[in-house]
């Protein structure tokens, strides 16, 4: 086998070859970043990272920064539970940290989230006293009925109002059936908006899957889930001003929540950060911000099965590439997932910088 020197400012090391395997994947397998090296031969000649490392070969790459390596490779600690159903990477003081759950623990972590946000929503607006709620009948909406019927229980002042919508992107019958389960098992005011009445709330003359077929026939490569979504906020919100409510939950998740600040940077747009969320007058709550969609998917495992198989193939590359992204923040770096959940919680220090430094002839 052929030999892949990587060379860095801290340390030197051999990367494990396969014969006729080509330096990408060498650097792929050792979760080494492609675009993060100088590649050579021994005589000092550009290499490809296509080329196929032969027996005889010899590689360097070079490191083009100082960065610390060994992040990319940390040990995981695990915290196990008794009979876990689910688990999630946290940060730790070592690197990440692999923290497992029974169904009762996992809600109550859950839950831990959804009540510090809504905690502090209210401690700012003492006077609102009804929340809608964007009820799914998803694994999100589940957790998040779970949570609000909990939290209805422990604060008698407060009530929450489901609005339950279809948009012509699943089985209408379905959807609408899972969601009225979750509001009645938990406790929770509801109404229903099927396909029909929800297009006309909008201004729609026609059923949402018309329009859907419409936009998908102009933009093939968008996926008709985001503009199913854009339904759902925009009912949603026309619903809570017509009836004075000024605080609306939805269900989004932690990795919801980090491919959309990924992609406000993309377009160097950014929006007021979640989980509380101005927006024209209203308030976009999103307790599950720090939440992982995996966390929560299995906690309701059978529905959230049941919910996927319904799914269509994704067709946009660049969403996929956001969630991609995502995901593999939360696993490998779960401190920046944190952080671009939720900023406020980045530590920025708070000694300001001394004058020496900013005022450098003001010290002479």
């Amino acid at each position: 086998m052929g030999t892949l020197k990587i060379r860095t400012t801290a340390f030197d090391a051999k990367v494990d070859t396969r014969p006729g395997e080509p330096v990408l994947e060498a650097l792929r397998r050792s979760n080494l970043p492609l675009a993060g090296f100088l590649l050579s031969d021994d005589s000092g000649r550009f290499v490809s990272l296509a080329h196929a490392i032969g027996a005889d070969d010899t590689v360097t790459a070079m490191s083009i920064r100082n960065p610390d390596f060994t992040i990319l490779n940390p040990a995981v600690t695990v915290h196990p539970a008794g009979t876990p159903v689910a688990e999630i990477f946290v940060p730790g003081a070592q690197g990440p940290e692999l923290l497992q759950f029974d169904r009762q623990a996992g809600i109550d972590y859950i839950y831990a989230s959804f009540a510090a946000v809504l905690d502090k929503y209210r401690a700012a607006n003492p006077g609102e006293r009804v929340v809608q709620i964007a009820l799914s009948g998803g694994g999100d909406g589940r957790i998040v009925g779970e949570c609000a019927g909990r939290y209805q229980d422990e604060h008698p002042d407060v009530r929450f109002f489901a609005v339950i919508t279809a948009n012509g992107f699943e089985d209408e019958g379905g959807h609408i059936k899972a969601a009225v389960g979750i509001a009645q098992r938990f406790g929770l005011t509801y109404e229903v908006f099927d396909e029909s009445r929800s297009a006309v709330e909008l201004g729609y003359k026609t059923a949402f899957e018309e329009v859907l077929q419409k936009y998908h026939a102009m933009y093939p490569a968008d996926e008709r889930e985001v503009i199913a979504t854009l339904w759902v906020q925009q009912l949603n919100l026309e619903i809570a001003e017509n009836a004075g409510r000024r605080a609306v939950i939805f269900g989004f998740n932690q990795e919801d929540v980090i491919a959309e600040r990924l992609y406000q940077m993309l377009i160097g747009r950014p929006l007021p950060a979640y989980p509380i969320r101005d927006a024209k007058g209203f308030h976009i709550l999103a307790p599950l911000h720090r939440i992982p969609k995996q966390l929560i998917d299995a906690l309701d495992l059978d529905n959230s099965r049941d919910n996927y198989a319904r799914r269509q193939p994704s067709v946009s590359a660049r969403r996929s590439q956001l969630y991609f992204l995502a995901y593999f923040i939360i696993a490998n770096f779960p401190d920046l997932a944190a952080g671009l959940a939720d900023p406020s919680i980045v530590d920025l220090g708070d000694d300001p910088a001394p004058q020496w430094l900013l005022n450098p002839r003001a010290e002479q």
